[in-house]
Protein backbone atom coordinates (compact mmCIF):
# COMPACT_ATOMS: atom_id res chain seq x y z
CA UNK A 1 0.00 0.00 0.00
CA UNK A 2 0.90 3.05 -0.71
CA UNK A 3 1.91 6.05 1.33
CA UNK A 4 -1.53 8.27 -0.39
CA UNK A 5 -3.64 4.97 0.52
CA UNK A 6 -2.18 4.59 3.84
CA UNK A 7 -3.39 7.92 4.63
CA UNK A 8 -6.63 7.41 3.24
CA UNK A 9 -7.48 4.06 5.14
CA UNK A 10 -5.94 5.97 8.45
CA UNK A 11 -8.40 8.79 8.10
CA UNK A 12 -11.32 5.79 7.94
CA UNK A 13 -9.93 4.43 11.18
CA UNK A 14 -11.57 4.17 14.65
CA UNK A 15 -11.11 7.11 16.47
CA UNK A 16 -11.09 6.18 20.03
CA UNK A 17 -9.88 2.24 19.60
CA UNK A 18 -6.81 0.79 18.34
CA UNK A 19 -6.20 0.68 14.54
CA UNK A 20 -4.57 -2.58 14.53
CA UNK A 21 -2.39 -5.23 16.41
CA UNK A 22 0.53 -6.61 15.70
CA UNK A 23 2.50 -9.37 17.92
CA UNK A 24 5.58 -7.62 19.17
CA UNK A 25 7.27 -4.48 18.91
CA UNK A 26 10.31 -3.94 16.60
CA UNK A 27 12.42 -1.10 16.70
CA UNK A 28 12.20 -0.67 12.51
CA UNK A 29 8.76 -0.61 12.53
CA UNK A 30 8.10 1.79 15.63
CA UNK A 31 9.67 4.21 13.34
CA UNK A 32 8.03 3.65 10.44
CA UNK A 33 4.76 3.58 12.14
CA UNK A 34 4.94 7.16 13.46
CA UNK A 35 5.81 8.53 10.50
CA UNK A 36 1.60 7.63 10.03
CA UNK A 37 0.80 8.84 13.09
CA UNK A 38 0.74 5.66 14.63
CA UNK A 39 2.18 4.80 18.37
CA UNK A 40 1.87 1.48 20.53
CA UNK A 41 -0.02 1.67 23.54
CA UNK A 42 -0.43 -1.85 24.82
CA UNK A 43 1.36 -4.78 24.44
CA UNK A 44 0.34 -8.71 24.41
CA UNK A 45 -0.75 -8.14 21.56
CA UNK A 46 0.61 -4.77 20.78
CA UNK A 47 -2.34 -1.77 19.83
CA UNK A 48 -1.64 0.49 17.95
CA UNK A 49 -3.70 4.05 17.65
CA UNK A 50 -4.18 7.20 15.80
CA UNK A 51 -7.18 8.82 18.12
CA UNK A 52 -9.40 11.49 16.71
CA UNK A 53 -8.89 14.19 17.77
CA UNK A 54 -5.13 14.49 18.25
CA UNK A 55 -3.38 16.20 20.93
CA UNK A 56 -0.53 18.38 20.29
CA UNK A 57 1.33 21.44 21.65
CA UNK A 58 3.40 24.02 20.13
CA UNK A 59 6.87 24.63 22.25
CA UNK A 60 6.01 28.92 21.77
CA UNK A 61 2.60 28.12 22.89
CA UNK A 62 3.91 27.00 25.97
CA UNK A 63 1.76 28.54 28.91
CA UNK A 64 4.01 29.07 32.17
CA UNK A 65 2.13 29.59 36.03
CA UNK A 66 3.43 32.39 37.71
CA UNK A 67 3.90 30.42 40.62
CA UNK A 68 6.22 27.82 38.22
CA UNK A 69 8.43 30.42 37.67
CA UNK A 70 10.37 30.13 40.70
CA UNK A 71 10.76 26.45 40.17
CA UNK A 72 12.56 26.82 36.74
CA UNK A 73 15.76 26.65 37.92
CA UNK A 74 15.46 24.48 40.83
CA UNK A 75 17.00 21.03 39.32
CA UNK A 76 19.50 20.06 36.90
CA UNK A 77 18.95 19.37 33.04
CA UNK A 78 20.49 16.22 31.77
CA UNK A 79 19.78 15.34 28.44
CA UNK A 80 20.06 12.13 26.79
CA UNK A 81 21.95 10.94 30.06
CA UNK A 82 20.14 7.80 31.54
CA UNK A 83 17.51 7.25 29.27
CA UNK A 84 16.95 3.56 31.23
CA UNK A 85 16.39 5.01 34.16
CA UNK A 86 13.92 7.39 33.20
CA UNK A 87 11.99 4.72 30.94
CA UNK A 88 12.18 1.99 33.98
CA UNK A 89 10.94 4.98 36.02
CA UNK A 90 8.05 6.19 33.91
CA UNK A 91 7.24 1.91 34.11
CA UNK A 92 7.54 1.67 37.95
CA UNK A 93 5.08 5.06 38.63
CA UNK A 94 2.65 3.67 37.65
CA UNK A 95 0.21 0.52 38.86
CA UNK A 96 -0.68 -0.89 35.56
CA UNK A 97 2.10 0.41 32.72
CA UNK A 98 2.01 -0.42 29.34
CA UNK A 99 5.83 0.12 29.92
CA UNK A 100 6.82 -3.72 29.84
CA UNK A 101 10.36 -5.03 29.24
CA UNK A 102 9.59 -5.22 25.45
CA UNK A 103 8.88 -1.40 25.25
CA UNK A 104 12.01 -0.69 27.14
CA UNK A 105 13.91 -2.59 24.87
CA UNK A 106 12.50 -1.73 22.01
CA UNK A 107 12.34 2.20 22.62
CA UNK A 108 16.26 1.91 24.03
CA UNK A 109 17.22 0.21 20.79
CA UNK A 110 15.93 3.60 19.20
CA UNK A 111 17.64 6.07 21.98
CA UNK A 112 20.89 3.78 21.02
CA UNK A 113 19.85 4.52 16.62
CA UNK A 114 19.79 8.14 17.90
CA UNK A 115 15.68 8.59 17.47
CA UNK A 116 14.55 8.65 20.83
CA UNK A 117 15.33 11.07 23.42
CA UNK A 118 15.46 12.07 27.13
CA UNK A 119 14.99 14.87 28.74
CA UNK A 120 15.87 14.09 32.38
CA UNK A 121 15.95 16.18 35.78
CA UNK A 122 18.19 16.15 39.03
CA UNK A 123 18.37 17.23 42.53
CA UNK A 124 21.95 17.00 43.24
CA UNK A 125 22.77 14.01 41.54
CA UNK A 126 19.49 12.25 42.74
CA UNK A 127 17.05 11.56 39.05
CA UNK A 128 13.88 13.01 40.04
CA UNK A 129 11.71 12.95 36.54
CA UNK A 130 11.68 13.98 33.04
CA UNK A 131 10.05 13.26 29.49
CA UNK A 132 11.18 11.25 26.85
CA UNK A 133 9.78 10.56 23.14
CA UNK A 134 10.86 10.50 19.56
CA UNK A 135 12.72 13.45 17.22
CA UNK A 136 11.20 12.53 13.77
CA UNK A 137 12.24 16.07 11.31
CA UNK A 138 10.57 18.92 13.18
CA UNK A 139 7.79 16.11 15.29
CA UNK A 140 8.80 15.70 19.13
CA UNK A 141 6.34 12.38 19.62
CA UNK A 142 6.24 12.74 22.99
CA UNK A 143 5.88 8.98 25.22
CA UNK A 144 5.88 9.27 28.63
CA UNK A 145 7.28 11.80 31.72
CA UNK A 146 7.26 10.84 35.16
CA UNK A 147 7.70 13.01 38.66
CA UNK A 148 9.18 12.08 41.54
CA UNK A 149 9.20 15.16 43.18
CA UNK A 150 6.62 18.45 43.12
CA UNK A 151 6.29 20.10 39.71
CA UNK A 152 8.95 17.98 37.88
CA UNK A 153 7.14 16.89 34.93
CA UNK A 154 5.97 20.29 34.33
CA UNK A 155 9.34 21.67 34.61
CA UNK A 156 10.69 18.96 32.06
CA UNK A 157 7.73 19.89 29.63
CA UNK A 158 8.47 23.97 30.07
CA UNK A 159 12.54 22.69 29.25
CA UNK A 160 11.42 20.74 26.38
CA UNK A 161 9.40 23.11 24.73
CA UNK A 162 12.27 26.04 25.52
CA UNK A 163 14.74 23.44 23.57
CA UNK A 164 12.53 22.92 20.51
CA UNK A 165 10.96 26.38 20.42
CA UNK A 166 13.94 28.10 18.16
CA UNK A 167 13.35 25.05 15.42
CA UNK A 168 9.86 25.16 14.29
CA UNK A 169 8.36 21.88 16.22
CA UNK A 170 5.51 20.23 17.26
CA UNK A 171 5.08 18.40 20.24
CA UNK A 172 2.99 15.20 19.44
CA UNK A 173 0.96 14.94 23.16
CA UNK A 174 -1.22 12.07 21.79
CA UNK A 175 -4.02 12.18 24.55
CA UNK A 176 -6.09 14.90 25.50
CA UNK A 177 -5.88 15.78 29.26
CA UNK A 178 -6.36 18.81 31.47
CA UNK A 179 -3.10 18.99 33.06
CA UNK A 180 -1.65 19.18 28.90
CA UNK A 181 -4.20 21.75 28.18
CA UNK A 182 -3.90 23.96 31.04
CA UNK A 183 0.02 24.09 29.97
CA UNK A 184 -0.95 25.06 26.08
CA UNK A 185 -1.99 22.19 24.52
CA UNK A 186 -4.78 21.89 22.58
CA UNK A 187 -6.72 19.06 20.36
CA UNK A 188 -6.91 19.04 16.72
CA UNK A 189 -8.39 16.93 14.08
CA UNK A 190 -6.20 13.77 12.91
CA UNK A 191 -6.85 14.95 9.26
CA UNK A 192 -4.92 18.19 10.30
CA UNK A 193 -2.27 16.08 12.11
CA UNK A 194 -1.34 13.52 9.69
CA UNK A 195 -0.86 16.60 7.25
CA UNK A 196 1.44 18.27 9.58
CA UNK A 197 3.31 15.18 10.11
CA UNK A 198 3.43 14.42 6.43
CA UNK A 199 5.42 17.95 6.33
CA UNK A 200 7.83 18.18 8.96
CA UNK A 201 8.92 14.53 9.21
CA UNK A 202 10.61 14.76 6.10
CA UNK A 203 12.23 18.25 7.15
CA UNK A 204 15.82 18.41 8.83
CA UNK A 205 15.49 19.20 12.75
CA UNK A 206 17.73 22.34 12.71
CA UNK A 207 20.63 20.84 14.87
CA UNK A 208 22.95 18.35 14.87
CA UNK A 209 22.86 16.76 18.19
CA UNK A 210 19.56 17.16 20.59
CA UNK A 211 22.27 16.62 23.58
CA UNK A 212 24.24 19.78 22.24
CA UNK A 213 20.57 22.08 22.68
CA UNK A 214 21.23 22.24 26.38
CA UNK A 215 23.82 24.72 26.35
CA UNK A 216 22.35 26.63 23.13
CA UNK A 217 18.24 27.30 25.06
CA UNK A 218 18.31 26.56 28.34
Amino acid sequence: MDNLNLYSELLKAPKDAPVFLSARLEADFILKAYRFGLFPWTSNPVTWWCPDPRCILEPKAIHIQKNMKKFLNLYEVRLDHNFLKLITSCKNARSQSWINDDFIQAYNTLFQLGYVHSLELYDHDEFVGGIYGLIIGKIFFGESMVSLKKNVSKIAMIKLCNLLSPYNFIIDCQIYNKHLDFMGAKNIPRKEFLKIIEEKCCQESGFKNFKDLKNQNL
